[in-house]
C-alpha cells in the first residue's frame, strides 16, 4: 500500500505548501470520506480551449506511452522560475496550474514535456526582465494623478499572491474591471487594497457564485458539468485553523485464516454468527409538502420527491410514518377542511391522487387520460377552499420540464366541485409556468392567488382569467441582462393570507427576500427585518393566533410574532437548516413541523442544497420553534438499489436508491448518514473507488447524459464523464449503426478501477430492453478504457460481441496487472446473458471464459491474495476457478438448487465469502467449499416454494414479469446484485432486505441491514500538518483532522459502528505540540496514556465520535 501510495505523500506536501503558503488562502475542511486529497493535475481546467489542448496531448500520451505508471508521471521536479516565460506557461496549462508550480517552485514531469517552448534563452531574460522594469514604470504612472504622486502610488503598494481557483472571475470584473481582471489573473498576484474590493466574489462566501464556474462550455447538453470546476466551495475554516492531508492508510495484508466448514455460534437453532440489525435511517429528508388535518389534528401527510417513496401518513401526530403510496415525484398536498381521510397530492409523472378511505386506496382522478394534452404532465401545487369544502384547486405544466422555466409557458388550472373525484379544466394562466402555491380566499371560491415561476398572480373569475404578477419588484429584477441571460425567473414560492383579515398578505420569492401586502395584495412591500437570507420557500400565519407566522428559507426557520412585520430565527436543533414544507397545528401555534429539502425537481431546480451533509427528515417543534426535534421514524430510502464500500477507507458505504435524489454515504459502517443531492442516483449502477485519491470516486447509472459521473471531492459534487464515452466510441460501433442519433442518452452499467493503478478505468454498457417507452442511443453492449484517469475513454471491445442484446454487469480487475480484466454479462436489464469475457493484454482483445460455467451470470469475485482464484454466482449456484476463469466448476454445496443473486468477498481473509439467494444469506470460510445460512436478525420473508430463476422463466416463455421492472424478480427477501457488500476490513457487512415478496407492489421496501464483526481491525493512517507528519493506529475511522493553533488543539472524527470498541494510538511530532496529552470524547475528557510524543486511548463508537487532543 506504501508503494503504491508513495506518489501521494510528494503530491500532498505541495499541496500543503500550496495551501499555507498563501497570505489570502482560506484553509478548507476535508469531507468524511477524506477527500483532502486533491488531484492538482486534472481538477482545474481554466477554459474550453485549454481543456481541448489537455484532451489531445493527453490521447497522444496514451498512445506513445501506455504503459507508465501514475507515480513517474506525477514525480516532481525542482522549478527555476527564472527560466521560464510565465505568460507562456499560463497559456498552455492554465493560470491554476501555473499558480501551484510558482508557489511551490516544483514541477511535475508531465507537465515539462508541456512547456518546452516556454523556457527562455539568457537574452530573452534580459529582454523580459527590462520589459518588466517598464512595465512597472508605466504601471506607476497610471496609478498617480500627477507627476508629483508617481513615486508614492508605487511604493504604497502591497501585492500578495492570488489564488484563482477562489474567486468568481465574472464578480471581480464586475467591481473592478476587465483590465484589471486579466492582469490579476496573468500575474496571480492582486494589490492588498483590492482584496477588500472584491470580499464579495469569494466563493466560498458565495455558493451561487460557484455555478458561474460552469459557463455554457463547460456544462453538456443536458446542463451537466463535464468536469470538476463547478464543485462545491467548500467551508472554510477559521482563522488559525488549519487542515489535515491524509497521505497514507494502510490496511494489514490480506493472509488466509483456518478453513471452517460450519457456523461455530448459534441461538437456538439458527446461525448467530453474524447479528444483522437495521442500520440508522438512509433518508435524503427531500421533502415537497407537509399537510396536517383541521379535524384530527394527530393525521398528517408528508410527499417526498422521489419515485420510490411519493406518500407518507403519520395518524400520531408525527411520532411514526407509514409509507401509503409510490407513484412519483410528489409536488403538493391538500387534505379536506372537514374530512381527514379525503387527500389528494399531485405528481410530477402522473395523474392527481385520490384517497377518501385515509390512505388505504388511491386512484388516478386527472392527468390519467392519454387522449388529454395533460396526460402524465407534471400537476404542481393543490389547495381546498377552507369554507367551500368540495371546491378544490390545482395546475399543471403543458410541457415536461417541472420549474424554474422563463420565458414564462402556460399553466392549465383545473378545478373540482366534488372534493377532488372529477375535474374540469377552468382556465390557463398563460404566465404563471410552475404554480407553487395556491390559496382559495375565504367567503369567494372563485377569487384565487397563486405564487408561481411568473410571480403572484390571482382570478378572480375561477380561473378564467389571471391578473399577470402584481409585484412589480420582481419583474423589474427580472428584466436587469444577467438575470435575462441565465433566464431567471420572478418566482414566487410561498404564500399565506391571515386568518379573519385578508388584507394582510405575505409573499415568499425565491431570490429577493419576503413582501408584504396590507391591502389585499394591491401594493406590495418588502419586509425582510431579522431574515438573514433573502432566498425563501414557504410561509404559514397559525390559525390560533394570526400573529404567528412561520416561514422555511435556504438558512433555517424564521417566526414573525408581529404578522410579518418583523422576523426572528428558530433553528434550534434543526441539523440541516435548508428547509422548505411547513405545517402549523391548528389549534397550538407553537407546533410546527417541517422538511428538509433539496430542491431537485419541485421548487426551483436551479438552487440545489449542494455538498455531502448530515440531518435531512422531518423535525418538529412544540415550544414556537425554540427546539426542534427529528420526528420521521419510519421515513427512509425505500428502494434501496446500489451498494458500494471504499476499498481502502474503513466503514465507508455508499448507497443508491433505484430512483433516488441523491448518494448516501456513511463514514461508520451504518451508525450514520449524510446525502448529496446529486445527478447519479436516479437509477444507479456502481461505485468505483480510486486507490490512490480516497476523495475520488465514480458511478455508473442510466439519468440522461449523466451515466457516468465522477466526484473528486468525496461525493459532495459530481459532474459527468458520458460525453467522453460518445466521443471515444469505436469505428466499428459507428459503422454498424449502434449509435443512434441523438444525445448520450446511453445505459451505462459495469464500472471499475484497476487497484495497482488508478488512471485505469474500464466501463461497460448494457443493451437496454425492459424500458419500451425510453430511448437509448446506444444499442449492444461495449466496453471502454481509460489510461488517463478518466481524461478520455477510447471504446476497447475488440473480441467481444458488441452487437449482443446483453448487459455487461460487472468489471473485475487484477490487483496486481492492471491489463488482466474481466467483463460479466447478466440478462438483468435485457435479453440475454453470455457469460464472462476476459482480456490479459489490457483490452487489446477479449474472450470468452466459459467452460463449464452456466452464462446466466449474477456476480463475480477475484480473491485478493491469488487472483487465479475466483467465484461466480448465476442462475443455477455458485462456480468457482482456480486458473484463472479457464475452468469452472459447481461450488454451492449448502445452498438450496437456484439462483444465487450476489455475493460478497472478505478482503482480508478470502476464505470468507457471502452470498444471497432470494430467500436467504449465506456465508463460508473454506473458500467456497461449504455454505451455511446466516441470516439471524433479519426478517424473512416466507420461502417460496419454488424459486425460479429468470433463465427458468426465459426459457418457458415468462419474460414480460422482469421485462416491466428492470431486474429479475425472484419473489423473495432478497432483490437483485449490487445490494450485498462487505466493507476494506472485513468487519462491517451491508445487505438491502425486502418487506414484501412480489418487486411490483409499489408500497414495498427495502430496509438497509448491516452486521458488524468484532474486534475490529487496526488501520495505519497518517496524516501531515504544518509540515509535520501524525502516525495514527486505529481501530476507527480517522477523518476531518485540523490543528487549531488558536488553543493548540488537535480535532478529528473518530466513528465506527455504534457500541464497538477502538484503540487508538497518535504519534505527535513535538513541534506540532509538547507537553502531556489529554484526550476529550464529545467534550468530556477520557482516560489516556501520554508518554512523549505518543498519546493512546480506547473507546466506544457511538457512530463518529469529536475527539480533541490538548495538552497541559
Amino acid at each position: 500500500m506504501k508503494t503504491k501510495l508513495f506518489h501521494i505523500i510528494l503530491l500532498s506536501i505541495v499541496l500543503f505548501i500550496y495551501s499555507c503558503g498563501s497570505e489570502s488562502n482560506i484553509n478548507s475542511k476535508s469531507i468524511p470520506s477524506n477527500s483532502n486529497i486533491s488531484k492538482s493535475d486534472s481538477e482545474k481546467k481554466s477554459d474550453q480551449s485549454q481543456t481541448d489542448n489537455k484532451d489531445k496531448k493527453s490521447m497522444a500520451q496514451q498512445t506513445d506511452d501506455s504503459e507508465k505508471k501514475s507515480d513517474q508521471s506525477l514525480a516532481l521536479v525542482d522549478f527555476n522560475p527564472e527560466d521560464y516565460d510565465r505568460k507562456c506557461i499560463i497559456d498552455t496549462i492554465g493560470p491554476q496550474k501555473t499558480f501551484e508550480i510558482y508557489q511551490s517552485n516544483q514541477i511535475q514531469k508531465n507537465q515539462i514535456s508541456e512547456i518546452p517552448q516556454c523556457l527562455m534563452s539568457d537574452s530573452d531574460k534580459k529582454s523580459d526582465q527590462s520589459q518588466t522594469d517598464n512595465k512597472d514604470k508605466k504601471s506607476m504612472a497610471q496609478q498617480t494623478d500627477d507627476n508629483d504622486k508617481k513615486s508614492v502610488g508605487r511604493q504604497t503598494q502591497t501585492f500578495i499572491v492570488f489564488n484563482p481557483s477562489q474567486y468568481s472571475r465574472e464578480c471581480i470584473v464586475e467591481n473592478l474591471d476587465s483590465q484589471k481582471t486579466f492582469e490579476i489573473y496573468e500575474s496571480n498576484k492582486i494589490e492588498q487594497s483590492q482584496i477588500t474590493q472584491i470580499s464579495g466574489c469569494l466563493l466560498s462566501d458565495n455558493p451561487e457564485l460557484a455555478e458561474e464556474k460552469c459557463p455554457g462550455h463547460m456544462v453538456d447538453e443536458g446542463g451537466l458539468p463535464m468536469g470538476p470546476q463547478c464543485n462545491v466551495i467548500p467551508t472554510p475554516l477559521p482563522q488559525g485553523v488549519n487542515g489535515a492531508n491524509l497521505i497514507n492508510v494502510t490496511l494489514p495484508n490480506p493472509s488466509y485464516q483456518k478453513p471452517i466448514e460450519k457456523c461455530q455460534i448459534f441461538k437456538g437453532d439458527q446461525c448467530a454468527e453474524l447479528k444483522w440489525e437495521p442500520v440508522a435511517d438512509v433518508m435524503a429528508g427531500e421533502f415537497t409538502a407537509i399537510e396536517i388535518s383541521l379535524t384530527n389534528p394527530d393525521v398528517l401527510y408528508a410527499g417526498t420527491d422521489s419515485n420510490d417513496m411519493t406518500m407518507y401518513r403519520s395518524k400520531d401526530a408525527g411520532k411514526t410514518w407509514q409509507l401509503v403510496h409510490v407513484t412519483g415525484h410528489n409536488a403538493g398536498v391538500a387534505i379536506s377542511p372537514i374530512d381527514s381521510n379525503i387527500v389528494l397530492y399531485t405528481n410530477l409523472e402522473a395523474a392527481v391522487q385520490l384517497t377518501t378511505n385515509g390512505g388505504e386506496n388511491w386512484k388516478g382522478v386527472v392527468g390519467n387520460n392519454p387522449e388529454t394534452q395533460n396526460y402524465n404532465k407534471p400537476f404542481t401545487a393543490i389547495a381546498f377552499s377552507t369554507d367551500q369544502p368540495n371546491i378544490v384547486y390545482t395546475a399543471a405544466l403543458r410541457g415536461s420540464t417541472r420549474g424554474g422555466i422563463w420565458p414564462a409557458e402556460p399553466s392549465d388550472i383545473f378545478k373540482s366541485t366534488d372534493s377532488g373525484k372529477t375535474w374540469e379544466q377552468v382556465g390557463i394562466c398563460e404566465t404563471c409556468s410552475s404554480v407553487q402555491t395556491i390559496v382559495v380566499m375565504e367567503g369567494d371560491s372563485n377569487y384565487v392567488w397563486v405564487t408561481a415561476d411568473g410571480g403572484l398572480q390571482f382570478t378572480k373569475d375561477g380561473g378564467s382569467t389571471w391578473s399577470g404578477n402584481v409585484i412589480s419588484y420582481l419583474d423589474e429584477r427580472a428584466q436587469e441582462p444577467q438575470n435575462i441571460k441565465e433566464h431567471k425567473p420572478p418566482k414566487v414560492i410561498g404564500l399565506a393570507i391571515q386568518p379573519g383579515n385578508s388584507h394582510i398578505m405575505l409573499a415568499a420569492s425565491s431570490e429577493y427576500g419576503m413582501f408584504r401586502s396590507t391591502d389585499g395584495g394591491v401594493t406590495w412591500m418588502q419586509s425582510n427585518s431579522g431574515l438573514s437570507t433573502s432566498k425563501l420557500h414557504r410561509v404559514n400565519f397559525a390559525k390560533s393566533n394570526p400573529q404567528v407566522v412561520y416561514l422555511t428559507t435556504h438558512d433555517g426557520v424564521f417566526r414573525s410574532d408581529d404578522a410579518g412585520k418583523t422576523w426572528t430565527e428558530r433553528s434550534q436543533g434543526l441539523i440541516l437548516k435548508f428547509v422548505s414544507p411547513v405545517a402549523i397545528h391548528p389549534a397550538n401555534e407553537n407546533i410546527v413541523y417541517v422538511g428538509t429539502s433539496n430542491e431537485i425537481y419541485t421548487i426551483h431546480p436551479n438552487h440545489k442544497n449542494r455538498g455531502l451533509l448530515p440531518g435531512g427528515g422531518l423535525y418538529k417543534t412544540v415550544d414556537g420553534g425554540r427546539n426542534w426535534v427529528r420526528s420521521d421514524s419510519g421515513v427512509y430510502e425505500a428502494k434501496i438499489a446500489q451498494i458500494g464500500t471504499h476499498p481502502i477507507i474503513p466503514y465507508n458505504i455508499w448507497v443508491g436508491g433505484e430512483s433516488g435524489r441523491g448518494n448516501f454515504f456513511s463514514p461508520d459502517g451504518g451508525s450514520s448518514w449524510l446525502f448529496s443531492a446529486s445527478i447519479t442516483a436516479h437509477y444507479p449502477m456502481v461505485y468505483a473507488f480510486n486507490y490512490d485519491f480516497p476523495s475520488i470516486l465514480y458511478t455508473t447509472g442510466w439519468l440522461r447524459t449523466g451515466e457516468l459521473t465522477a466526484s473528486t471531492d468525496g461525493g459532495a459534487s459530481f459532474y459527468t464523464l458520458t460525453h467522453k464515452l460518445d466521443e471515444g466510441l469505436s469505428t466499428e460501433t459507428r459503422k454498424l449503426g449502434l449509435r443512434l442519433d441523438g444525445s448520450t442518452d446511453f445505459h451505462i452499467h459495469g464500472l471499475a478501477v484497476a487497484p495497482s493503478d488508478s488512471n485505469i478505468i474500464y466501463v461497460g454498457s448494457v443493451h437496454d430492453t425492459v424500458y419500451p417507452n425510453l430511448t437509448f442511443n446506444l444499442d449492444g453492449a461495449h466496453i471502454w478504457k481509460s489510461s488517463d484517469g478518466g481524461e478520455t475513454f477510447p471504446e476497447m471491445s475488440n473480441g467481444f460481441p458488441i452487437e449482443t442484446k446483453t448487459s455487461i454487469n460487472a468489471i473485475l480487475v487484477h490487483p496486481k496487472d492492471p491489463n488482466i480484466a474481466y467483463a460479466m454479462t447478466t440478462l438483468h436489464e435485457t435479453e440475454t446473458a453470455i457469460g464472462i469475457y476476459k482480456t490479459t493484454d489490457g483490452a487489446q482483445n477479449w474472450f470468452p471464459v466459459n467452460n463449464g460455467l452456466d452464462v446466466f451470470t449474477n456476480d463475480l469475485q477475484m480473491d485478493p491474495i491469488n487472483p487465479e482464484i475466483l467465484y461466480a454466482a448465476t442462475e443455477s449456484g455458485i462456480y468457482k476457478s482456480i486458473d484463472g476463469a479457464k475452468n469452472w466448476k459447481k461450488s454451492s454445496t449448502g445452498i438450496p438448487k437456484g439462483p444465487v443473486i450476489d455475493m460478497a468477498i472478505d478482503p482480508l481473509n478470502p476464505l470468507v465469502l457471502y452470498s444471497i439467494t432470494a430467500d436467504n444469506i449465506y456465508r463460508t470460510q473454506d473458500g467456497a467449499d461449504h455454505w451455511y445460512a446466516t441470516s439471524f436478525g433479519i426478517p424473512l420473508l416466507e420461502s417460496s416454494s419454488k424459486p425460479m430463476s429468470a433463465q427458468e422463466r426465459l426459457l418457458g416463455h415468462l419474460r414480460l414479469d422482469r421485462t416491466k421492472t428492470g431486474h429479475s424478480e425472484y419473489g423473495g427477501t432478497f432483490a437483485q446484485d449490487r445490494t450485498l457488500e462487505i466493507d476494506a476490513t472485513g468487519r462491517v457487512i451491508v445487505v438491502a432486505v425486502k418487506t414484501k415478496r412480489n418487486d411490483r407492489n409499489r408500497n414495498a421496501e427495502r430496509i438497509l441491514y448491516h452486521a458488524v464483526l468484532t474486534p475490529l481491525i487496526t488501520t495505519t493512517y497518517q496524516y501531515k500538518i504544518n509540515n509535520s507528519n501524525i502516525d495514527i493506529t486505529s481501530q476507527s475511522n480517522i477523518y476531518d483532522m485540523v490543528f487549531d493553533t488558536n488553543n493548540n488543539e488537535l480535532k478529528f472524527i473518530a466513528a465506527g459502528p455504534t457500541n464497538t470498541k477502538s484503540k487508538t494510538t497518535f504519534i505527535i511530532p513535538s513541534n506540532l505540540m509538547t507537553g502531556e496529552h489529554q484526550v476529550f470524547i464529545n467534550g468530556a475528557k477520557i482516560p489516556s496514556s501520554s508518554e512523549n510524543n505518543q498519546v493512546t486511548f480506547e473507546h466506544i463508537h457511538i457512530g463518529n465520535n469529536q475527539v480533541v487532543i490538548k495538552t497541559n
